[in-house]
């Protein structure tokens, strides 16, 4: 039996974790691997009807662990387009995932679509199989849910969108309301009467003279 050095033993550790860190990311996936404009139109169009369109498993995980740091930036900057068909390229189910589409369909005015996600983002993350909740990779260093805290934003979130709903229904019905008429109440003065016209053959008198 061969007795080898720690820092050998350490080295030798880290650089077979790194080939095998490599050959996994080597297999990444994306629903989608390219993106053509007719995808991209469709992916607006299933975003638009609230579609639950993220149904890659487990081959996808790696490559959404890949980009999840960048989908979060396309997040705060309110790149709603990028963020919206970034997520979809990859296709991966996860909890954040569905709270990515909400966040890009509510930012982009598609409020039924919005709740639709963040129902789902719900569902997900409060139920019973953990594989699809962000939570279920973090470490004492890592925070795979990127300090977003699903079940306390949801519900407001939710509520902004029914809200808006709310006022685009009210404002429908004020402009398809028929126009009031106005009535304007006038006060008039009676006209004078004609001075009666002097029968023919008559003559005024003369003034009388003055005192």
């Amino acid at each position: 039996m061969h007795n080898f050095p720690a820092a050998a033993f350490f080295k030798a550790s880290v650089l077979a974790g790194t080939i095998g860190l490599a050959a996994t990311l080597a297999g990444c996936a994306n629903k989608y691997e390219a993106l053509t404009p007719d995808i991209q139109a469709k992916m607006m169009d299933d975003l638009k009807l609230g579609k639950l369109v993220l149904d890659c498993g487990q081959k996808c995980v790696f490559t959404w662990i890949a980009k999840v740091d960048a989908i979060h930036t396309y997040d705060t900057a309110e790149r709603w387009p990028e963020l919206a068909q970034t997520v979809m390229q990859i296709g991966y189910g996860q909890d954040l995932a569905y709270y990515y589409l909400g966040q890009a369909a509510q930012g982009l005015g598609y409020h039924e679509a919005a709740i639709a996600y963040y129902k789902w983002s719900l569902a997900l993350t409060t139920g019973q199989d953990t594989i699809l909740q962000c939570a279920s990779l973090a470490t004492e260093t890592h925070d795979p849910c990127q300090g977003v805290n699903l079940v306390e934003s949801i519900p407001i979130l939710i509520k902004a969108s029914q809200d808006a709903i709310a006022a685009q229904e009210a404002a429908t019905h004020v402009a398809a309301a028929p126009p009031r008429k106005h009535y304007t109440h006038h006060t008039s003065t009676p006209a004078a009467p004609a001075p009666a016209a002097t029968p023919p053959g008559w003559a005024l008198p003369p003034p009388a003279p003055a005192q």
